[in-house]
């Protein structure tokens, strides 16, 4: 049976799209600009300044440790405190210890770079390695921004007829996808270059669509058995007993709010008191079971399933020339069909 999806499961995906498509093309324009200062800091003359290690702090955030380098410039005696670079390797930080003599690279007026007995460490302000982090954003995004672009026209054009299997498929594919993104966003630390962290990326795309794959492999399993219905059967309630329920059909006790029902204390009732001794509405003798089966999309309301996940049932009935669906969890199921099925039951 069709479904008409409400127009903003289309627009909004769509809308987020093309933001974070945007972003993701801003964060590009940054990596060019960003390379040009690279390029010009290597081509530049630098200026090299003798200095003494006065102390080194750890500034510990709260995933990451920020190491910040105290020195004294020789002959001005300018104290600077230097934030080292989070890129690279910290071999120099870790080395040099207070009084240690080191050499400052200047470029436009600031320090860019520390080196000490063959070891180079570059400052936080230095612009080599600068265009990693918004590389890694905007690679990141892309898929992201298609995704939702996709999904925007899933809902659309194939959510309206879908199947169960089909919406795993949808699920999967977001999962390949997030995990893709994921992949080229920390592949900016990997390489020297653009060309490698973009290599790094691509070979990010299988492993992500084979995780996809498996993720919609082990869902089509649990789909399948959830709806094997074959291991349900009447039990008759020995004792009173309320289980969440949710009653569909063009019938009196299927009442927004009442998604309880009372066993085992005369004949059921439909109740929105979890005690269920008040607001009751009793099912009437006229309603039949007919089967019990998974989940349907498009026949069964659509909070169905992710109100019950994979642990809930359907029982179809009939009250006269109505159909009834009484959705509720696999464990209840056998309860409910022994209070409807069972004239001892009432």
């Amino acid at each position: 049976m069709p479904r008409t999806p409400p127009a903003w499961r289309t627009a909004v995906p769509a809308w987020l799209g093309l933001v974070v498509l945007a972003v993701s093309a801003w964060m590009f324009v940054t990596v060019h600009g960003r390379l040009g200062e690279e390029r010009a800091y290597d081509a530049a003359r630098l200026t090299s300044v003798p200095a003494t290690v006065e102390a080194r702090v750890d500034e510990h955030r709260s995933r990451t440790v920020r190491h910040w380098l105290h020195v004294s410039e020789q002959g001005s005696g300018t104290s600077l405190r230097l934030r080292m670079s989070d890129y690279g390797s910290d071999a120099l930080y870790e080395s040099v210890r207070p009084g240690d003599r080191v050499t400052l690279v200047y470029w436009r007026g600031e320090a860019r770079a520390v080196t000490f007995d063959g070891l180079t460490q570059q400052t936080h302000a230095s612009p080599r390695g600068d265009w990693r982090l918004p590389m890694g954003i905007g690679q990141g995004l892309v898929p992201l921004g298609v995704l939702l672009f996709w999904t925007a026209w899933w809902n659309r054009h194939r959510y309206p007829t879908a199947r169960a299997r089909h919406i795993v498929n949808a699920g999967a594919v977001w999962v390949a996808g997030i995990l893709a993104g994921t992949f080229a966003f920390f592949a900016c630390a990997a390489g020297d270059s653009v060309t490698d962290v973009l290599l790094v990326a691509v070979c990010g795309i299988p492993p992500s669509a084979a995780l996809g794959a498996l993720f919609a492999r082990l869902m089509r399993r649990r789909l399948r058995k959830a709806d094997d219905t074959s291991d349900i059967v009447p039990r008759v309630p020995t004792a009173r007993v309320t289980v969440r329920v949710g009653i569909h059909g063009d019938v009196p006790y299927s009442r927004a709010g009442y998604g309880l029902l009372v066993l085992g204390d005369g004949p059921p009732a439909a109740t929105a008191d979890p005690a269920g001794r008040v607001a009751r509405v009793t099912l009437p003798d006229t309603l039949t079971v007919e089967r019990v089966r998974g989940w349907r999309l498009g026949e069964d309301p659509d909070a169905w399933p992710g109100t019950y996940k994979f642990n809930g049932v359907v029982i179809e009935c009939r009250d006269g020339e109505r159909d009834v669906l009484i959705a509720t969890r696999r464990r209840d199921a056998p309860l409910i069909l022994g209070a409807l099925l069972s004239p001892a039951a009432v």
